[in-house]
């Protein structure tokens, strides 16, 4: 991104070349997007956006790799001026893959999707559902057909998982051990 896309506004330069040089400008929606350029190759290396232009930003888009994509996106998504979201594009095809979440809006993250094979399609989640800061729960898709194959548990929270459960045991590689 750069000054000029999206209808650029004057931006706000910094006065050593140094610096990161920051640029205001507005999106197709009309949201208003802070974007930074780090390295001056004037290709945004950070945005923030303020989706609502309420005045508090909404989402980070970070370049957390140096390729110049915007790979990592973090998101209050429900309004509350907190950032409860987090979306990483790992393998770089544009499409993030995945999501770290705080499902209960206490402020900590309790739940990690993934989309491990690039199929846009969750096939690994992750929870921590009595928000003791340990996984108690995690469900796999192994082969792609939407449905949970099997699901393991901490069903007492004593930090050792003690449940599983096979969606079809007959294929599952884990039935067999």
């Amino acid at each position: 991104m750069t000054e000029h896309d999206n209808g650029a506004d004057e931006g706000l330069e910094a006065a050593d070349a140094d610096e990161p040089r920051i640029v205001q400008v507005h999106g197709e929606h009309g949201e208003t997007i802070y974007a930074m350029d780090a390295d001056h190759d004037n290709v945004a290396d950070a945005a923030a956006y303020d989706d609502d232009n309420d005045g508090v930003i909404d989402r980070i888009a970070i370049d957390t790799d140096g390729d110049g994509l915007l790979e990592t996106e973090l998101r209050d998504l429900d309004g509350d001026g907190r950032i409860d979201a987090v979306f990483v594009d790992t393998d770089g095809d544009g499409h993030k893959d995945v999501a770290v979440l705080d499902t209960d809006g206490d402020g900590q993250f309790d739940r990690v999707i993934v989309d491990t094979d690039g199929d846009g399609r969750i096939d690994t989640d992750i929870r921590d559902t009595n928000h003791d800061g340990k996984a108690d729960y995690v469900a796999r898709d192994e082969d792609g057909d939407g449905r949970r194959d099997y699901v393991v548990t901490d069903s007492d929270h004593d930090g050792t998982f003690d449940t599983v459960h096979y969606d079809d045991p007959k294929n599952n590689p884990l039935a067999q051990a």
